[in-house]
């Protein structure tokens, strides 16, 4: 949680704090002096509120700015009882669990110990962890809670990129009608976050039942066998609603349990054939702890996003293997993608989509060239001409064309990054007839590939971090509905059937984002899918999310 930081006059602080109780100062002047005594005592720390990540005296000096505006008067104490605003916080605060967080963080433990009493300095203590309780649960709704100390801005570049003012929060607060509302407007919008957060309630109530047993290893099951395992497997698939209950009595893997398994096998992006091999029995074995411990990870995701995506816009899941476009969060087109390797990992971040490129040249990266081009022409001296690859001096524009046959590929090396390399229009095409530009500093876009037969595999990161496509014309007619000269799939095609390269602008720019999610609510059934972490990223947003460091610890504040 980040606070802006308020300059506080000096002459102002030692009025404030030299300032004795008049004789017969009644309570609300005892309450005053013992604001002032916790405000001017290092509060955040006092209280052990101090957020990693952030400098504890910057929360301090706005903290401190705040109650000065307020003439150091409770924000939350009327009568020296905590008012019906306190009260509304407090409901917040201990349903912060619903939404994924941890009450611990917002001290509902000791707010509920201060509760009930009437003492200045347990009053004092209650409303200054009232007013930093409010900040940092809105700060975390709005920006994340995760540890910034341990996010690598390289791979959660879009974790925390906004400052709470916590003047402005609390003043907010204290202005809304309806306090709780407002607390409960700072949640994500997304139907994707509200679909998460009904299952992550009703998976803590599968793990009240007792979740499951594990199933033991053994040999693999197929349609029409036996097996002790059985009964252990129809117990699990109805506990997350594959099966029904009484859909199964006894040993035999039956059809009705054939099909159940394939719709489990469908949720876990494994391979949909029916059989009860190590990869499915591994998926039904994994703890329910965990499958929470991911939903939650993914809410966490949702929160750093813009709360609200009105418009039409297209959503990537790198985990799904999914492209996704809708008009106000409304489902309009999906699609099978094809993402990055883990070794060339497709990055997360938004951008805006300006162009389509029929029968686009493909400028090959020098990291490619380098690494596969000289590789392939020193095993084949016809590889380029073959690819439909041709040579140029330089990468400006008016670069001369060069005879491959001029390069000695045995010893150029890194020497070949002064070239530029370009594969031509065509069926070979590693872009294949249609790319999608966003320009970005990833470098990054989705395009048509040649190698459609990738898109039949369940798990699909086989790029070099591009985003290929499976149906490229139904995606291009749909981002150029809302043209003033829109094109059908069938125009398009006579387009990439001329084979001459044509740049098509959209009128309006669409936002794209990149995401990654590895767990998704079904907006139509509520029923959780959860995907393959590809890239290694739970765990480290695991350590984030739910460790802490102290601040001296800190690698990655921003």
């Amino acid at each position: 949680m980040r606070f802006s930081l308020f300059a506080v006059p000096v002459l102002l602080l030692c009025l404030l704090f030299s300032a004795a109780p008049a004789p017969g100062a009644g309570p609300g002047q005892t309450l005053h002096n013992a604001l002032t005594r916790l405000l001017d005592n290092q509060p955040t720390a006092a209280l052990d509120m101090i957020t990693t990540g952030t400098d504890p005296a910057t929360i301090d000096r706005a903290l401190l700015s705040l109650y000065i505006k307020k003439d150091i008067q409770p924000l939350w104490i009327t009568n020296n009882l905590p008012d019906s605003r306190a009260q509304a916080l407090l409901v917040t605060l201990q349903e912060s669990i619903l939404e994924g967080l941890n009450p611990d963080d917002y001290k509902v433990a000791e707010i509920l110990t201060l509760w009930p009493r009437e003492d200045a300095s347990s009053l004092a203590r209650l409303d200054v962890l009232l007013t930093l309780a409010l900040g940092r649960y809105v700060a975390d709704m709005r920006e994340g809670s995760a540890d910034p100390c341990q996010l690598n801005p390289k791979l959660f570049a879009a974790a925390r990129d906004h400052e709470v003012d916590i003047l402005q929060v609390v003043n907010e607060a204290l202005q809304s009608e309806d306090l709780g509302a407002f607390l409960k407007n700072q949640a994500p919008s997304h139907e994707a976050y509200r679909g998460l957060r009904k299952a992550l309630a009703d998976y803590r109530e599968l793990q009240q039942d007792g979740g499951w047993k594990t199933i033991a290893d053994g040999p693999t099951i197929k349609p029409g066998m036996t097996d002790p395992r059985i009964p252990l497997i129809v117990e699990r698939l109805v506990k997350t609603g594959e099966l029904e209950s009484d859909a199964h009595n006894g040993r035999q893997y039956d059809q009705k349990l054939t099909d159940a398994v394939r719709r489990f096998q469908h949720r876990f992006l494994l391979e949909v054939d029916g059989i009860v091999g190590k990869k499915t029995l591994a998926a039904m074995n994994i703890p329910l702890s965990k499958l929470i411990e991911r939903i939650i990870l993914n809410m966490e995701r949702w929160r750093w996003l813009p709360h609200r995506l009105n418009g039409k816009r297209i959503f990537v899941n790198i985990a799904g293997f999914q492209l996704f476009g809708a008009t106000d969060e409304q489902v309009e087109i999906t699609m099978p993608v094809i993402v990055g390797k883990v070794y060339h990992k497709t990055p997360v971040f938004t951008g805006s989509l300006h162009y389509l490129e029929i029968n686009p040249f493909w400028n090959i990266p020098n990291s490619i060239a380098e690494n596969e081009m000289v590789p392939h022409m020193q095993k084949d001296p016809d590889y380029l001409s073959k690819k439909n690859i041709r040579i140029f001096e330089g990468w400006q524009e008016n670069a001369p064309e060069i005879d491959p046959t001029a390069i000695d590929w045995q010893t150029i090396g890194k020497g070949i990054r002064r070239y530029r390399l370009r594969q031509d229009p065509g069926p070979d095409n590693a872009l294949g007839r249609i790319k999608f530009m966003f320009p970005n500093v990833n470098n990054i876009y989705l395009h048509d590939t040649p190698a459609h037969a990738l898109f039949l595999k369940t798990t699909r990161n086989f790029s070099h971090g591009c985003i290929r496509v499976m149906r490229p014309l139904e995606l291009g007619e749909y981002l150029l509905e809302g043209n003033k000269k829109p094109l059908k799939v069938e125009q398009l095609k006579k387009l990439v059937e001329s084979n001459k390269r044509k740049v098509i602008l959209l009128d309006k720019q669409l936002p794209v984002h990149i995401l990654y999610r590895t767990v998704r609510a079904s907006a139509a059934t509520g029923k959780l899918f959860f995907y393959p972490d590809v890239y290694q990223r739970d765990a480290l947003l695991a350590k984030a999310l739910f460790a802490r460091k102290p601040l001296s610890q800190c690698r990655y504040v921003q």
